[in-house]
């Protein structure tokens, strides 16, 4: 099932990125890596490709802790991953009293840590999952939030259906949503996509 998951979310974020965003959005990000207009076509294929393949397997590793954490205990918390330079990846972790903090708190928390190590060039890539809801033909679906960037132009929002029935999550076709950068660069200030989510729940 999580293949099939990992196989549609992944169809939908080829077409999302077929232009990256700061090419579709000019001069509003200046400090965009492809702000500059100097790529080829080839190079932005290369660049595309390249954040593809490094969204996807933080995605894998999140989805897949979701899905234990889901099977174990009926519930999941707000988790962050970050890919490092060296492409490792990391799981970001909260310290003392934030690892007790409502899952709401948790989420702007590693907001801000994926912003601080993004803007000192220590990562290329990062990702926060977590728990909402939304409404689906009157009633009330239970999502995974992914909040995803890259540094090579790519920032979207990712609501994904998630059911757990006998013990067993599964989840639903991915619906996309636009989201502004909010970890490697500075755009007009919006309010964070994440929080037109109905609730967060823990």
């Amino acid at each position: 099932m999580i293949n099939r998951v990992l196989t549609v979310w992944l169809c939908v974020l080829g077409l999302m990125i077929g232009v990256p965003a700061a090419a579709q959005e000019g001069k509003e990000y200046e400090d965009h890596i492809l702000s500059d207009g100097k790529f080829t076509n080839e190079e932005l294929a290369v660049v595309i490709l390249r954040a593809k393949d490094d969204l996807t397997s933080l995605l894998e590793k999140a989805v897949a802790e979701v899905k234990v954490e889901m099977e174990e205990t009926g519930l999941f918390s707000p988790q962050a991953w970050m890919l490092m330079k060296n492409q490792d990846l990391k799981k970001v972790s909260l310290s003392g009293q934030a690892e007790s903090a409502p899952p709401n708190i948790k989420v702007h928390m590693f907001r801000a840590s994926l912003r601080s190590v993004a803007r000192h060039n220590r990562i290329d890539a990062a990702l926060i999952v977590y728990p909402g809801s939304i409404k689906k033909d009157g009633e009330t679906q239970r999502i995974v939030a992914v909040e995803h960037e890259h540094r090579l132009g790519v920032s979207g929002l990712k609501l994904i259906p998630l059911d757990l029935e006998d013990g067993e999550a599964s989840f639903g076709e991915p619906i996309s949503q636009k989201k502004p950068f909010a970890f490697f660069y500075e755009g007009k200030p919006e309010k964070q996509s994440g929080d037109k989510l109905k609730k967060v729940t823990e």
